[in-house]
């Protein structure tokens, strides 16, 4: 106990608003936090699942000392709540509001300053003592003088009364577990979210954590597939074609059992018939399937008796047209009939949800609304995120390609589109798309597993991963680099594999990640994707490890802020090995340096030469020989935003090459250019000699397209070197037999992607010329100001600008032209 009050009231001259997490310690209480489940007044969740028991560093040794008393009469106490975010506050507001029960958030309550607890008392069996209520009992024997109470009772009471107010606790009437430090009025209330004001973790391959490497490299970390693999087959009459599986996995703390419930194609019409009532959506049916297990590696499928195949109720089927389906286990929601979640889709734009009490009977799918016309068919991933209080919606955005989107949503029902948030590269471009992205949250940030679909590349599908600061903004962690490798070329996983929705779970010291392997390309329905499993150490998605492994790396982190927990690492260091780990102060000075580490470490806290650090802010400066750093914990970041990328073209050293002028005059040929539908060449009667003329017969927007390779058009490639100068002007020559609509004129970057511009011109049935400009290094706010618009699915201005494919001219929709002619286009370098 003396460490442990030494730690306590140490961390007392750290900054107001650190908090210290009491619980994980020798000795200390027992934590068993109400609102980090359903278990409570409200019947729901309002903590996230893994929240920390968390006080103001005074208000934590108090409690310490009245904890090390009780513990000599053979007692302890158990915690039932300490701080609470005004963010939860707010939201139980919402919920009741009720001044008798609720404390109002624009007042700020005990527990949102840190400085209040709700406690019981606990034998040395963890067994509770009597007391007059269970907590959240708002009745009048809930008062902490009420006299009415059996006497063991009233000794139980007065003896945690004793205690706690001996130790500096004020006693809070009307609630007899409630205890509030007397010195509240000392600390601001708070809006920390619980996850992170105890200290997050900083895993490495988060891009904000890590300032300068000198021969280091970020790797992705290795899943180690299991023997078992695939954990079961496709063994059932109705399990015709599990095809990309989709696997949804969770560890049910509840039932202490893994839950999986995967997509089912019924791709043969006599397996269609068999169904209950067949029915097909794009012409197949579709079930949903449910296993479960005790290790994750030994798998049941229940008979449960609610769906009949072939006049049998004798199966794990669960429920039927859902197609692309998503489920999850929702601890947030009051209402217990909402406690499983589902998302799917019956085709773009056509998404749906479903609510269950237990996962197995599901209601009736319910229209979800707010989704465009080209969202949907992919594996529908939904959580609730305790983050940003929003249920969140991953899915595919389908543009001539695969994209990510996320929408968002406070009640399942009525979602908001935040649009694009993941995309392949430019270099692959159409060749390899992203398509699924299952996400979560681990430490500080979320992360994800996409699936990579290799259009161009025999329809394989490989698993990356990505991360996200805030749930929006997503960067690949290895892009091209596989996490989970598919296998050899004939082997259960060599062709496809699409990773679980819902985050790994920890057994045994491993992150257990569930995924589909499947041995046959992504084409067709009748496939059999199997479930299979991969292990990973903690923290071990990707790590800086060196680059020449005959000499040391070194890392120099941003600037970190220390929380009232011990720094502390997670890191592979091999036999002779080493990982060395110093602590600057903000001007660089050196503060001291810790113990060497020369073996594996999961979150251990780093020993310091002169004890315990005591800078606000730190950066570390670590040396790894034969050895990989992952996850630095007990810090957070100062400069939480991403750090803005400004566009290379901005460097005003430059090479600025001589302005160039490329025209096109259309007098042989149209040159390569394409009409969506029609295009035609005149050898005369253009602007200034011959023409083309663009035509859509029945629709409204004729358009005209240029060669997208260097090969076929002299306007494709990089125009600060093609086209030179400091930006370019773009003319040509349009017509219409019908007058009226705006010119627009596109660029692509290869294409892919466009920025398009609504010139001043108008179609009339004379020649007129259409003019629009930009400059090289313009960043992306810039060329919006300029007038130029970006599509959902755009490059940035820099990529676009340096690797043009189509220029494309185009009226504006509001143009209603069904065919015009187009004359002399001319690129034209320019010096302003």
């Amino acid at each position: 106990m003396k460490i442990l009050f030494a730690l306590l009231l140490g961390a007392s001259s750290l900054s107001a608003q650190n908090l210290v997490d009491i619980g994980g310690k020798a000795d200390g209480p027992v934590i068993e936090l109400r609102y980090a489940t359903a278990d409570n007044f409200f019947k729901q969740a309002f903590y996230p699942r893994n929240a920390h028991a968390l006080l103001r560093p005074g208000t934590a040794a108090k409690l310490a000392r009245a904890q090390a008393e009780l513990k000599a009469l053979g007692l302890s106490l158990k915690i039932w709540d300490a701080y609470r975010p005004l963010s939860v506050q707010r939201a139980m507001w919402k919920t009741l509001p009720d001044e008798r029960f609720v404390a109002d958030p624009a007042k700020g309550g005990r527990h949102n300053r840190g400085a209040a607890v709700d406690v019981t008392l606990v034998d040395a069996r963890g067994a509770e003592l009597k007391m007059p209520t269970a907590h959240d009992d708002f009745s009048e024997r809930a008062g902490a003088h009420f006299k009415l109470v059996p006497p063991e009772v009233f000794k139980n009471r007065e003896k945690l009364q004793q205690v706690m107010v001996k130790h500096g606790f004020a006693i809070f009437d009307s609630e007899w577990w409630h205890f509030d430090d007397a010195d509240w009025k000392r600390y601001d209330a708070l809006d920390l979210p619980l996850e992170t004001a105890h200290g997050q973790k900083l895993l490495l391959l988060d891009s904000r954590v890590v300032e300068k490497v000198s021969n280091a490299k970020l790797a992705p970390g290795t899943p180690q597939k299991h023997p078992a693999n695939p954990l079961f087959q496709a063994d059932k009459p109705w399990e015709n074609s599990l095809n990309n599986l989709y696997p949804n996995v969770i560890w049910d703390d509840e039932a202490q059992l893994f839950k999986l419930w995967y997509k089912c194609v019924l791709a043969d019409k006599e397996v269609i018939a068999q169904m209950d009532q067949p029915s097909t959506v794009h012409d197949v049916g579709w079930y949903l399937l449910y296993a479960t297990s005790k290790d994750g590696t030994h798998w049941d499928k229940p008979e449960l008796g609610i769906h009949t195949f072939a006049g049998s109720s004798a199966n794990n089927i669960v429920a039927r047209d859902c197609p692309n389906v998503g489920v999850f286990k929702d601890l947030h929601d009051a209402d217990p009939a909402r406690r499983y979640k589902m998302v799917s889709d019956v085709g773009l734009g056509k998404p749906q949800v479903r609510f269950s009490p237990d996962g197995i009977h599901w209601g009736e799918a319910s229209a979800a609304l707010g989704f465009g016309a080209q969202n949907g068919d992919t594996h529908n991933n939904a959580l609730w995120d305790d983050r940003s209080g929003k249920y969140l919606w991953f899915t595919k955005l389908y543009l001539g390609e695969r994209l990510v989107a996320r929408f968002e949503s406070d009640d399942f029902i009525h979602w908001k589109n935040n649009g694009l948030v993941l995309r392949s590269s430019l270099s692959e471009g159409r060749a390899s798309q992203t398509y699924c992205m299952p996400a979560f949250r681990y430490g500080s940030i979320y992360l994800s597993y996409v699936m990579m679909y290799n259009v161009g590349n025999g329809r394989t599908v490989d698993c990356e991963l990505a991360w996200s600061h805030d749930g929006l903004k997503w960067q690949r962690v290895a892009p091209g680099t596989p996490f989970i490798p598919r296998g050899a070329k004939g082997s259960y996983d060599s062709e496809c594999i699409y990773a679980m929705a819902g985050p790994p779970v920890l057994k045994e010291g491993r992150l257990m990640i569930f995924y589909g392997g499947d041995d046959f390309p992504h084409t067709g329905w009748k496939r059999h994707c199997l479930p299979c499993l991969a292990t990973l150490r903690p923290d071990g998605f990707a790590g800086y490890t060196p680059v020449d492994g005959g000499q040391p790396a070194h890392l120099l982190t941003s600037l970190l802020q220390l929380t009232a927990q011990p720094a502390g690492i997670t890191a592979d260091v091999a036999p002779g090995g080493s990982l060395r780990v110093s602590a600057m102060d903000e001007q660089g000075n050196m503060l001291d340096v810790a113990d060497v580490v020369s073996t594996p470490v999961t979150d251990m806290i780093l020993k310091w030469k002169k004890g315990a650090l005591q800078a606000p802010a730190v950066r570390f400066k670590i040396e790894l020989e034969h050895a990989t750093l992952y996850a630095i914990n007990g810090c957070d970041l100062v400069q939480k935003e991403l750090r803005q990328s400004e566009s290379p073209l901005k460097n005003p050293a430059r090479e600025v090459h001589p302005a160039a002028v490329r025209t096109l005059s259309f007098d042989a040929d149209t040159q390569g250019w394409k009409g969506v539908d029609k295009i035609d060449h005149y050898a005369a009667g253009g602007a200034k000699g011959g023409y083309v003329h663009l035509s859509r017969a029945g629709r409204a927007l004729p358009i005209a397209l240029s060669p997208s390779t260097a090969k076929e058009s002299p306007l494709a490639g990089d125009w600060t070197q093609i086209i030179g100068g400091r930006g370019a002007e773009i003319t040509c020559q349009v017509r219409s037999a019908k007058p009226g609509g705006r010119v627009m004129i596109e660029l692509f970057a290869n294409e892919v992607a466009q920025w398009q511009f609504e010139t001043e011109a108008s179609f009339a049935e004379s020649w007129g010329e259409a003019a629009a400009t930009l400059r090289y290094d313009w960043n992306d706010e810039e060329a919006l100001a300029a007038g130029w618009k970006r599509t959902p699915s755009s490059f940035s201005w820099a990529e676009t600008i340096q690797n043009i494919g189509k220029v494309v001219v185009v009226p504006s929709a509001s143009g209603a032209q069904e065919s015009f002619d187009l004359d002399e286009l001319s690129v034209r370098g320019t010096t302003r």
